[in-house]
């Protein structure tokens, strides 16, 4: 799997968390304890449970919509890369309102027994 595998396969997977299936989103992060997300709401999970439990409440949210990656850029080393990119984001919010999102992304990954797993996403507002 080439580090644009493992993006797509990234963003497949966070489209179906906004479904409410974690799996495959589980899936593509480490299971190390060094991973962390910084996402649009400022809060920083740091470690594996942390991390996991910060999506699970995501995907319980059954947002609806979709997530794409556009403008990707790749940098990487034999074991480690990452991907900056504009994410587009299409849904509905609890209350039944229609929005429109697009964020800045870097999506950090590290070779782990010759797969590329997810260790840090961030994510931030224009």
């Amino acid at each position: 799997m080439t580090l644009q595998d493992a993006a797509d396969a990234f963003y497949e997977a966070g489209n179906k968390m906004f479904s409410g299936d974690l799996t495959a989103f589980e899936a593509i992060w480490s299971d190390s304890d060094d991973i962390s997300h910084l996402g649009p709401t400022g809060n920083i999970s740091i470690g594996r449970a942390a991390v996991m439990d910060e999506f699970a409440k995501e995907a319980g949210m059954r947002f609806e919509g979709t997530l794409r990656a556009d403008d990707r850029r790749y940098i990487e080393t034999a074991d480690m890369g990452y991907m900056v990119c504009v994410e587009k984001t299409r849904g509905m919010t609890e209350a039944g309102q229609a929005i429109t999102i697009d964020i800045r992304a870097t999506t950090i990954f590290r070779k782990e027994s010759g797969q590329w797993r997810v260790v840090h996403h961030h994510t931030d507002r224009f």
